[in-house]
C-alpha cells in the first residue's frame, strides 16, 4: 500500500524540479534574444513553479486529516496559488516591466512541463 501523503510530496517535488529544469533550459535559449528576455523567461517559469509548490505545501503540509479538512486544504491551496500567480504576474508585468514575450514563454514552458510530469511521474 502506498502512503498517499508521502507519494504526493514526491510527485510535487519531482514536478517542481522538472518545471525548474525546463524553465532554465528555455531561459537559456531565450537569452540568445537578449538578457532581459532570458530573465523574464526565468521569472515566468519560477512564478509557475513556486505557485505549484505553494499548492503542494498547503495541501500536504497538514499530514493525515479527515476528508473534509483535506478538501478544505485543497480549496485553500488553490486559492493561495491563484493569489500568488496574480500578484507575481502583476508585479512582473506592471512594476518590474519585464518583456511580456519572455515572461509568457517561461509561464508556458513551466506549465507544459508540469502537465507532462503529471503524465510521466506516477
Amino acid at each position: 500500500m502506498r502512503n498517499s501523503i508521502a507519494h504526493g510530496w514526491r510527485v510535487a517535488v519531482r514536478t517542481t524540479l522538472l518545471q525548474i529544469g525546463a524553465t532554465i533550459l528555455v531561459a537559456l535559449i531565450a537569452s540568445m534574444f537578449g538578457l532581459r528576455i532570458g530573465l523574464a523567461t526565468l521569472a515566468g517559469g519560477a512564478i509557475i513553479a513556486i505557485g505549484n509548490m505553494v499548492f503542494a505545501v498547503r495541501l500536504f503540509g497538514r499530514g493525515i486529516a479527515p476528508a473534509r479538512n483535506t478538501l478544505r486544504s485543497a480549496y485553500a491551496a488553490e486559492v493561495l496559488k491563484w493569489f500568488w500567480l496574480c500578484l507575481a504576474l502583476y508585479i512582473a508585468i506592471a512594476v518590474v516591466k519585464l518583456p511580456f514575450t519572455g515572461l509568457i514563454t517561461g509561464v508556458l514552458a513551466a506549465q507544459f512541463s508540469f502537465w507532462i510530469a503529471l503524465i510521466a511521474i506516477r
